[in-house]
């Protein structure tokens, strides 16, 4: 047997070898790391379910900074996405969708990576004390193919440093973000509700004065009909121009009554809304305002209704201004 037909057999042995030993790799490869932030999990999950906000933690859109992004649904919440094109080979192409998104507890993500597979990744959150615990997840599965198998021996290494760069990011950036008392602003759904309210045209310098006022009647309105508050009172800003303002303020019933010739009765739809909860006295409401509607112009959302103001909690039970809670939603369009 000639030396050439030697070295022919035994590079035939050695790759059906390769293949016969892949086979009895794991098909379908897992990698995970985790960290401890010390910041609410509300504040985490805003950084992961905000597809935008990727671009400050992941090593993978670091790589190319230059890379072409197209975002699906607003790239916000259950059912936001986005695609992505690169010239930089290890980046390459791909699509990213948030298949299941349970608030401040866990993010679930289908991965397209085009000619390398598909792959599924989800995030955990877990409140500790003042802490959160967050676990990254990512399974692949190579199947049958024996080079796949080979590779994902290495994928927890490589990729499981990207991972821990990522979750470093987006421990600093959770931790910067409630030191400097930072708006976080979330898409969520509002409940439907059935209410009593009075709505009137009224100068901004009385608003405080007018929304007692308005309180105040719709309490007496209340007692006379015997029905109790089912949820804290509310108020929506329906048009305003330099001088007056189109307002609403209401307070949750069980259900729809007869109104009266000053307060009437009606039902507010569950809606779509960008919110933020705000902390402190009334006087700076503002800036929660402010900080909603340069979100909703930097992710392209319009808004669909009257912002609201539901006034969480009652200062009559709480001394401390500081501790009021006020949650501001604006509905936006889907």
């Amino acid at each position: 047997m000639s030396r050439y037909l030697r070295i022919i057999m035994w590079v035939l042995f050695l790759a059906a070898l390769f293949v016969a030993i892949a086979y009895f790799l794991p098909g379908t490869v897992v990698v995970e790391r985790s960290t401890v932030i010390q910041a609410s999990p509300k504040t985490v999950y805003a950084q992961i379910v905000d597809l935008h906000q990727w671009n400050k933690w992941s090593r993978w859109n670091q790589m190319d900074t230059t890379m072409k992004v197209e975002y699906k649904n607003y790239g916000v919440g259950q059912g936001a996405g986005y695609s992505w094109e690169s010239q930089n080979k290890n980046v390459g192409s791909g699509a990213i969708e948030i298949t299941k998104a349970k608030p401040f507890e866990s993010i679930e993500l289908s991965l397209n990576f085009m000619q390398q597979g598909n792959a599924l990744s989800n995030f955990v959150l877990t409140s500790k004390n003042d802490s959160t615990l967050l676990q990254w997840t990512l399974s692949y599965d190579v199947v049958n193919n024996p080079f796949a198998r080979w590779f994902g021996l290495m994928m927890p290494k490589y990729i499981g440093a990207d991972f821990e760069y990522g979750l470093t990011r987006i421990k600093a950036l959770s931790q910067a973000i409630e030191e400097a008392q930072d708006y976080v602003v979330l898409l969520q759904e509002t409940q439907a509700i059935n209410y009593a309210g009075i709505r009137e045209t009224v100068p901004f310098i009385e608003i405080s004065l007018k929304m007692g006022e308005m309180y105040g009647e719709i309490s007496g309105f209340l007692a006379s009909k015997q029905l109790e508050m089912t949820g804290m009172p509310f108020a929506m800003y329906h048009l305003m121009n330099e001088e007056d303002i189109d307002l609403e303020c209401g307070i949750p019933i069980a259900e729809v009554v007869e109104g009266n010739n000053k307060v009437m009765t009606a039902s507010l739809p569950a809606l779509t809304c960008a919110t933020v909860d705000y902390y402190g006295d009334y006087t700076n409401l503002q800036d929660g305002h402010a900080a909603i509607q340069k979100w909703m112009e930097a992710h392209g959302f319009a808004l669909s209704g009257a912002p609201l103001e539901f006034y969480i909690t009652d200062p009559g039970q709480e001394p401390d201004p500081e501790k009021w809670l006020t949650r501001i939603c604006y509905p936006v369009e889907q």
